[in-house]
């Protein structure tokens, strides 16, 4: 009969492969978490595209039932200690789950753990319904910790969770899966974003600028990897200025390059993963994520392990663990700012020792066995906590 302490682990596993879904994989692998505790698991995706999540529907509805009944029979029959469970930043996600996750894990005695892993939860919860917002902040007040990406999201929970109480744990990387490559073997003028490609993550502010880089250098292109689609799910302000952000529609954005005669400089390459997606990464010289709001970008991280020079926006944990040793640092929406920036470093003469640099910074500080010890102390401070 197993000694070690009964944990329940609530959260997305893959796919789709985006950030939340790999690091809760990492968390579940771990040596270190499954040598420390008796990890059971429920899952909470059952959808496996990112533009099919947070969509209310019929589908929802049903699967509401289905994860309750499973997180009671969890709760019933393996009476864990503590339950770890990642929160979603929108109101639909607290109405649907979150709160009763928190308060069905305290009802059985666990103690709870949240994580908040993006970067614009105050935000959105100042537009919560009146009585959502006394629910939210009910159940808020029933939390044993909470972890945030970044040490200056540490007030995201306030007034309910006291900041002494909010832990920061970074992003992590398995530098094995994206091996350094210096920048001699990349592809000229090859640019790659990562991510959904909406407003709020500066897609359309990129392509807008592509016709400028292209004219002074013709063999530029720009490489989007990820899902295109309507309309922002959790993502309403720019975190940098507290703004709301303007929407534009992103199809009709991509409209505009391909119809022009810069169409050669744009590329959309879909969801990429497993070789695809380090293939790409080893032949990128420069990566830009250049979003409105962000925890701690996981594809950004996956740059630096490659070794590639970054742009990147002040937002997340981005703005207390990069510097200009790094990339350069553009503020969200600032389209002037961005061009000069790619310009910067397309007609840099050698871009190794930034690249150096990154990769470094990631084993230093990153890398999965560093960030899961972190996340190992913290659960366990909160388990040994009266």
């Amino acid at each position: 009969m197993s000694t070690k302490i009964k944990v329940l682990f609530i959260g997305p596993l893959p796919p789709p492969f985006s950030g939340p879904e790999l690091s809760m994989h990492q968390f579940l692998t771990s040596e270190l978490l499954n040598e420390s505790y008796d990890i059971d698991f429920l899952k909470t995706n059952f959808r496996n595209k990112n533009k099919s999540k947070g969509k209310f529907g019929a589908g929802m509805i049903f699967n509401f039932f289905i994860f309750f009944a499973r997180l009671l029979k969890k709760l019933l029959a393996g009476r864990p200690k503590l339950v770890y469970y990642p929160i979603t930043p929108t109101q639909v996600g607290w109405i649907g789950r979150d709160i009763w996750t928190i308060l069905f894990s305290r009802l059985f005695g666990a103690k709870v753990v949240i994580h908040l892993r993006g970067s614009h939860f105050k935000l959105n919860f100042n537009n919560f319904n009146f009585i959502v917002k006394r629910l939210v902040g009910f159940s808020l007040k029933r939390v044993s910790k909470a972890i945030v990406q970044a040490n200056y999201l540490k007030d995201q929970f306030s007034p309910f969770i006291e900041t002494s109480n909010v832990e920061v744990l970074y992003q992590s990387m398995d530098t094995r899966e994206f091996p350094y490559v210096t920048r001699e073997k990349a592809i000229k003028g090859k640019i790659l974003i990562v991510g959904h490609l909406t407003k709020s993550k500066g897609y359309t502010d990129i392509v807008k600028i592509i016709p400028k880089i292209a004219e002074k250098h013709p063999y530029v292109k720009f490489c989007f990897a990820g899902e295109m689609r309507k309309g922002e799910r959790g993502v309403f302000y720019n975190q940098f200025t507290n703004e709301k952000i303007i929407y534009e529609d992103p199809f009709e954005i991509e409209k505009n390059i391909t119809n022009s005669s810069f169409a050669k400089n744009y590329e959309r390459l879909g969801v990429i993963q497993g070789k695809e997606k380090v293939h790409h990464f080893a032949t990128t010289s420069i990566f830009i994520s250049a979003s409105y709001s962000e925890g701690f970008s996981r594809s950004l991280l996956e740059a630096m392990s490659t070794g590639i020079p970054l742009i990147y926006t002040p937002v997340g944990a981005h703005r207390e663990v990069l510097d200009e040793s790094n990339g350069i640092c553009v503020n969200p929406g600032e389209l002037n700012a961005l061009e000069n920036a790619i310009l910067n470093l397309i007609e840099s003469n050698d871009l190794n020792e930034i690249s150096l640099k990154n990769r470094t910074k990631v084993e230093n500080s990153f890398s999965v066995e560093i960030i899961c010890q972190e996340f190992n102390n913290i659960l366990l401070k909160t388990i040994l906590k009266k």
